[in-house]
């Protein structure tokens, strides 16, 4: 298997699977709090599911929220990241700056891959059959909703009228989020810059198989599909009203901001209750913690930049780090 690059809905395949991660919930996590007092984040539910950890912190610090894990000589530090952020917006880069400069290596998220079958089923369900238009196929209210965000966007609708109805909504999220400078893959892109700049070597944390996914999708139903437009639309809404407010909150380390105002991940709305989904889940977070300990390894500093509900949820890093009996504090640099 080879990483998908294309545009369309084979990128919105890789972006929102790589998103599921971040997709449930991000934590409320309140980082002002007395030298090294253990401060428990309020248990708080969404899409059924509970959400609780624990974390030592030092003081509230500038710049995103940032965690170290700590074994005799060795610390790897993580940095949270967020499902969308507004591009240019300037965030408090200091102290991540500064371990990037000391540090061995810089280690991202899974890479999604998608095979060659995989590839064909994208293409082959690209466009609607013969004489059919996207007005056609979708209902009133969703037809309605799609072409109001195309045209609040100055976007052209005869771009989308011969699109298949999922193709349609991932064309139309990737147009908007790049006329409204919306980013879903930072601040992991910022920091292969910074390490780019600092020769400092980048490599995934693991890689998973977005076949199933892609199977799974091929499979819906009528009106699963257009659950998952209704889904992707309520995703654009929610992220270009919200999503400058939620970038500047996450640069100055205010999490309860951040989870209020991130949105939910559409395509885990389309996947909801598949098991596969919560496979690659628990797949994904394992490769993650592997990936650190195997770095605490290694005498020095190392750096991950992770999303914010792998770290935070329940079983998920941080979590698990802890039961290891690590160290887990946030840095003062």
């Amino acid at each position: 298997m080879t990483p998908y690059s294309g545009h369309g809905f084979g990128d919105y395949i890789v972006a929102m699977t790589k998103a599921l991660l971040i997709a449930a919930a991000l934590m409320t996590l309140p980082l002002t709090a007395p030298a090294q007092e253990t401060v428990s984040a309020p248990e708080f539910a969404q899409d059924g599911a509970e959400w609780i950890t624990e974390v030592t912190v030092t003081a509230n610090l500038p710049g995103p929220a940032m965690w170290r894990v700590k074994k005799d000589d060795s610390e790897v530090y993580i940095l949270g990241a967020m499902p969308v952020m507004v591009k240019r917006i300037p965030w408090d880069d200091a102290r991540i700056r500064r371990v990037l400069k000391q540090s061995n290596v810089l280690l991202t998220a899974p890479e999604a891959e998608v095979g060659l079958i995989g590839l064909t089923k994208l293409q082959m369900n690209k466009r609607l059959p013969m004489g059919k238009k996207l007005d056609e196929v979708l209902p009133a209210d969703v037809s309605k909703r799609f072409y109001a965000l195309a045209d609040a966007h100055g976007l052209d609708r005869d771009k989308y009228k011969k699109a298949s109805p999922l193709w349609a909504a991932a064309a139309l999220r990737a147009d908007i989020y790049e006329k409204a400078q919306i980013a879903t893959l930072d601040p992991e892109k910022t920091l292969k810059r910074f390490a780019k700049e600092d020769q400092l070597k980048t490599r995934p944390t693991g890689s998973y198989s977005a076949a199933k996914i892609i199977s799974r999708v091929g499979q819906f139903s009528t009106a699963q599909e257009m659950s998952c437009v209704r889904a992707t639309l309520d995703e654009i809404e929610f992220s270009t009203k919200n999503a400058r407010a939620a970038t500047e909150a996450w640069g100055r380390g205010d999490l309860k901001t951040v989870q209020r105002l991130s949105p939910d991940s559409a395509l885990l709305a389309c996947l909801e209750g598949a098991p596969s989904t919560s496979a690659m889940l628990g797949r994904t977070i394992d490769q993650t913690v592997g990936s650190i300990n195997k770095a605490l390894e290694t005498p020095g500093k190392s750096v991950i930049v992770l999303p914010l509900s792998a770290l935070l949820s329940q079983g998920g890093a941080l979590q698990k780090l802890k039961a290891q009996g690590l160290e887990i504090t946030e840095p003062a640099l």
